[in-house]
């Protein structure tokens, strides 16, 4: 029978020194194949991992300029009969009477809610022969404390502007570069839309496009006339309603609603039946809920993170069986080694610990690397990854700006810290626990 060399630390019972950091780096270094076949092994199964959980917090987590998604309700439209699918949309007079009135939200705003998404708009370049294409949103003044912009230049439009309805539009850093070049002012120039020129009174630093209820080229106050030119009235246009409501407060909000509901229904005699406490949604529900390849399989977004939690642990499980796999072999081959530190009085809960204290330690630079794998395809993909897992409205080919508060925060270090610790409890414990029940002496009869 031979015997694997173990060392004078491998021998003593003492789980502290048995688990030591240095311990632990020794034996990597005594089989290097295996360290760096378990790293590789755990690296991929993280990289797909947290590549998907990485997109989720990207669409779901507080993020600027929406930094209110967590407690963020959207209304749209109102449906006044399920069963068929009707809805119809608020406007302008609706959200000034009903919806300002609101105590329970800490910030609500309003944007002209465009059904015309395929309408394109242009504004003309400093040539004044060229255009350039630019998306276009209709906003009040709150629309600015609800989002939370950066301004480069100036400040946004007040609302003594909306209400004389001057026009004034907040332009991107993108937009201001386009027309006056980079570095130069751009507060108190104009700009070009269908022969109307608009005063410049802020610069933002440029959102990204997957911040989808924020982005845009150029932002106006919706007080302005003539701006939506496919429309023959601009007050006609449905308007989107934004509360963004501390979770305190959500039964006052929907007490709130209610009671706008009972005050609508009674002085609109001509108009549908409103029934808004079910028309109006989390952003989260929002954001999701045109998942279509979801929604054929019956799922709402009642159980969606569920059913993502489901799909993160079936891509856990089958790398996890090749680990288990692996270990089980290195366990066996060090039986004798757990043979003698037990009868050197090592209690078996001692050596179980440290079994799986030196898988969870590959376990988490495999993980760290699988993190860094994960963002580095996250950003050098970023232009088609989002259409991909059709999370992007945008046009293909449209290259999302992707900062670093996207790709870390809280969330995703609890995420990664978790999906390795259940890959390593899935991988390690399960052999090691079996091969550390044998007896002593079977234990030492075990050839390396």
């Amino acid at each position: 029978m031979k015997l694997q060399k173990p060392s004078l630390t491998n021998l003593l019972p003492s789980g502290r020194l048995g688990g030591s950091l240095g311990h632990i780096i020794s034996l990597m270094k005594e089989d290097k194949l295996y360290s760096a076949m378990y790293i590789l092994g755990t690296a991929i199964a993280i990289a797909f991992t947290m590549l998907i959980a990485e997109i989720y917090y990207i669409k779901v987590a507080d993020i600027a300029p929406e930094v209110n998604r967590s407690k963020t309700y959207i209304l749209e439209y109102y449906h006044t009969d399920k069963e068929s699918g009707a809805c119809y949309s608020f406007h302008q007079e609706d959200y000034l009477e009903l919806f300002k009135k609101m105590k329970s939200p800490e910030y609500m705003c309003a944007e002209l809610y465009d059904y015309h998404s395929d309408i394109n708009y242009y504004m003309k370049l400093p040539d004044g022969f060229h255009d350039k294409k630019v998306s276009i949103r209709l906003v009040d003044p709150d629309y600015f404390q609800f989002f939370h912009f950066n301004f480069i230049q100036g400040a946004p439009f007040t609302q003594d502007d909306f209400d004389n309805a001057r026009p004034l539009v907040v332009i991107t850093e993108e937009i201001s570069q386009k027309l006056f070049g980079k570095g130069k002012k751009a507060v108190g120039n104009t700009l070009k839309m269908d022969n109307k020129e608009y005063r410049i009174c802020g610069v933002i630093e440029t959102p990204s496009i997957l911040a989808e209820k924020s982005t845009a080229d150029i932002w106006f106050p919706f007080s302005v006339e003539g701006v939506l030119t496919h429309y023959q009235y601009q007050r006609d246009v449905p308007v989107a309603m934004y509360f963004s409501v501390p979770k305190p407060k959500r039964e006052e909000f929907m007490q709130e609603l209610k009671g706008i509901q009972a005050r609508y229904n009674s002085t609109k005699e001509y108009r549908p039946i409103l029934n808004i406490q079910n028309d109006v949604e989390k952003y989260t529900d929002h954001t999701l809920k045109f998942m279509s390849d979801l929604f054929q399989f019956g799922l709402s977004t009642d159980n969606i993170f569920g059913t993502f939690a489901i799909v993160i642990m079936l891509l856990l499980l089958v790398p996890a069986l090749n680990l288990c796999g692996m270990v089980a072999s290195r366990m066996n081959r060090r039986l004798p080694e757990m043979a003698i530190r037990k009868a050197f009085g090592a209690k078996r809960r001692t050596l179980l610990g440290q079994v799986i204290m030196e898988n969870l330690t590959l376990t988490l630079i495999g993980g760290a690397v699988g993190l860094c794998l994960a963002w580095a395809a996250l950003y050098g993909w970023r232009d088609w990854v989002f259409h991909a897992f059709n999370f992007l409205k945008a046009k293909y080919g449209q290259v999302p700006i992707i900062k670093g508060e996207m790709f870390f925060g809280p969330a995703i270090f609890l995420v990664a810290l978790l999906v390795c610790t259940i890959l390593n409890v899935l991988a390690a414990a399960l052999p090691a626990w079996l091969s550390l029940r044998k007896p002593i002496v079977e234990s030492m009869m075990t050839k390396k």
